[in-house]
């Protein structure tokens, strides 16, 4: 037992240190869609993306061309190598880089499981993990934020009566990864985000939580006031659209001074055609979402775009 205490009062330690010691990062970026809102990219596997000068130096020439100005940057295992830990030069290197383009980047991570309290200790290292890497980069080289993917809705969980145990401790574990991004983004210029799929806002997934009955969309909202909402269809405008399955989250950030990142798909998911971009090709998705730059552009709960994901947006057809 007293061992066990001496290790949390160590962790705790550690955690106050990264939190007030790290210096602020100044960035000055740009936003890039039409609307004057931000434009990203996911990018999910650093050891192809930015293992080498050249790939570096691909990743962001691609991200200019394309207006990307933030990059979502996965620090997770590859291969089972946990990237950020064993090639913390890497990133130095290419977000030095993407800095001196004006592109800002985010460390992504996340994993279904992580939404399990049993779970909780993996997101919170990784996390650390970023405020360590902070804290021995220079300026230029340290993360703006963190995105945490977490689908609770991929565990075998989701489809049985432990479906409402199982939002409760997603949304704690939201809780706990907010509450230390906030503390150490009282001392320095950091962001924290969520991506969540379009439908937690349906009436099937409305959930109580802390005495407070919404749709599981508010309830990650009022938690994360930053989320990438994954609208994946292929179209802007209509019934089941991009549109029609963000409105309401948009509407919701609008209400608490929250932004909604609208994210859309480019990679081949046969045979679901209406979830990507990928058999219409880039200059159709372009069009498609110009439409919803042009109907959400003043509304302040509306925080740009974002693809998914860097090697199928690479690889469209025109």
């Amino acid at each position: 037992m007293i061992k066990g205490k001496s290790k949390r009062v160590q962790w705790f330690t550690v955690l106050l240190m990264l939190i007030f010691l790290v210096p602020a990062i100044p960035t000055s970026v740009s936003a890039e869609t039409t609307a004057g809102k931000d434009k990203a990219m996911w990018a999910w596997f650093p050891n192809q993306d930015i293992n080498t000068v050249a790939g570096r130096k691909e990743m962001i020439a691609f991200s200019k061309e394309k207006g990307i100005n933030v990059i979502y940057l996965n620090i997770g295992e590859r291969d089972s190598d946990p990237y950020l830990e064993t090639h913390p030069e890497q990133y130095r290197e290419f977000i030095r880089l993407a800095h001196a383009n004006d592109i800002k980047v985010y460390a992504l991570d996340g994993a279904a499981e992580w939404a399990k309290q049993e779970n909780y200790k993996i997101p919170i290292s990784r996390m650390l993990n970023v405020f360590m890497y902070n804290h021995n980069s220079t300026g230029e080289e340290q993360f703006d934020g963190i995105q945490f993917d977490i689908e609770p809705y991929l565990l075998d969980e989701w489809d049985t009566d432990g479906r409402g145990q199982l939002i409760q401790e997603y949304l704690n574990v939201l809780k706990v990864l907010n509450h230390m991004a906030d503390a150490y983004g009282k001392n320095h210029d950091f962001d924290f985000m969520a991506a969540i799929p379009f439908w937690f806002d349906g009436e099937r997934y409305e959930t109580t939580y802390h005495g407070k009955t919404k749709p599981l969309s508010d309830h990650v909202m009022d938690i994360v006031s930053n989320v990438a909402l994954m609208a994946y269809r292929d179209f802007a405008e209509g019934r089941d659209s991009i549109i029609y399955h963000t409105e309401h989250e948009v509407e919701y950030a609008n209400e608490i001074g929250a932004k909604a990142v609208i994210g859309v798909e480019t990679q081949y998911l046969e045979p679901y055609e209406k979830v990507s971009f990928f058999e219409e090709g880039e200059t159709y998705m372009n069009n498609q979402l110009q439409i919803v730059d042009q109907i959400y552009f003043d509304q302040l709960g509306y925080g740009g775009q974002a693809i998914h994901k860097y090697q199928s947006y690479q690889t469209m057809r025109p």
